[in-house]
């Protein structure tokens, strides 16, 4: 394949590269660790990134610093909280550590905002490099700066926003992905589709005709163009001020589904994708947009969980939505979509008829 990179120029002067690659980790240096100049690097990585590619890291990194210190994080998004993050803070400032010293975040989505957070918080700043290694990652949650932990009354409330030094995405660490992981990032990816380019559909179309479902190499275009939406996104509107905020089509819905279910019950991809149809019924409700669910639904087979368990929730569900961070003067707010690629911030002046909404949505999942 073709390697393909993608630079970040924020409007707060942070410019970045988005490096994208098939089985050259030991080429890392050559993209982003060369300006370092640090003796010692922290390595922050997932448990089972660990367990499964452990000396094609070491050998890798080895080639640029001489002492590495790492911390394996447990998988999974319970790990995204302040014990975890106080645990981490404490191992990193017991490290011999310098201003300089890089904080290299190697797994997923709760690693990068974990490790993220981590690096934002030590000394006001340390070096920060995302290698993303599930789909998710790659997409989504290693670009653009968000960092942070869950909390009981919501995800991510805690966190800072923290550019990283660069991003190197080696597509050889979906390999070893299970269905479930695959589909996480599947629902960021739809989301794309959804608010900036139907093409994307397209493309997913032909991967899955083709029975290419989980060959990363075959992944590469669609990875990189919607690291591309997400990167023009960012740059400009870092702080989620405006355009940003688009990013979170469906994620109101889905965050109060993973934080009603405690972070355990369901992936983030499983609720965002329920968010996604929920947002579109949303739309359709609120805008009167004409939207065919099917456009989400077709890619339900994909998925397997149950919402059935959330009918008696209806109430809790929308309480969390209040809680959600883009709440304005108390009222829920909601990304819809007029029609395909047309985003817009929507406030909720009725909350009673999101409880149909609610109902749809579980009743479609269940």
């Amino acid at each position: 394949m073709d390697n393909r990179s993608t630079t970040l120029r924020t409007t707060n002067e942070s410019t970045y590269t988005i490096q994208l690659v098939h089985n050259e980790l030991e080429k890392v240096s050559e993209y982003f660790l060369g300006p370092i100049v640090s003796e010692r690097a922290l390595v922050i990585v997932d448990e089972q990134v660990h367990f499964y590619h452990r000396d094609w890291i070491e050998s890798s990194l080895g080639k640029t610093f001489r002492y590495l210190s790492s911390y394996i994080v447990p998988s999974g998004e319970k790990s995204k909280n302040l014990s975890q993050f106080g645990s981490l803070l404490h191992w990193i400032l017991e490290q011999p550590i310098e201003r300089n010293t890089p904080v290299i975040v190697i797994g997923g989505g709760v690693v990068g905002d974990l490790g993220g957070f981590v690096a934002a918080s030590t000394l006001r700043g340390l070096p920060l490099f995302h290698i993303p290694t599930t789909l998710l990652a790659m997409v989504d949650s290693s670009i653009g700066g968000k960092t942070g932990i869950n909390h009981s009354t919501g995800k991510n409330v805690i966190g800072s926003f923290y550019q990283p030094v660069g991003v190197f995405a080696d597509t050889h660490f979906l390999s070893t992905l299970d269905k479930k992981e695959w589909t996480n990032g599947l629902s960021e990816i739809l989301k794309y589709a959804c608010i900036q380019d139907q093409r994307i559909f397209t493309s997913l179309e032909e991967l899955f005709d083709h029975n290419l479902d989980y060959e990363p190499s075959k992944w590469v275009d669609i990875i990189h163009r919607s690291a591309q939406i997400k990167t023009e996104i960012v740059a400009e509107d870092a702080l989620e001020k405006g355009r940003r905020e688009y990013l979170n089509f469906g994620h109101t819905f889905g965050h109060a589904i993973e934080n009603i279910a405690d972070y355990g019950t369901f992936s983030h991809g499983e609720a965002v994708f329920a968010g996604l149809y929920a947002a579109i019924l949303a739309s359709n409700e609120f805008l009167n947009a004409q939207l065919d669910p099917n456009l989400i639904l077709q890619y339900a087979p994909r998925y397997d969980f149950s919402l059935a368990s959330l009918r008696s929730v209806i109430p809790d569900l929308i309480q969390q939505m209040r809680r959600d961070k883009k709440v304005q003067q108390s009222h829920i707010r909601l990304v819809l979509l007029q029609d395909i690629e047309a985003p817009v911030a929507y406030t909720v002046e009725v909350e009673d008829r999101l409880i149909d909404i609610w109902k749809q949505t579980i009743d479609m999942f269940s």
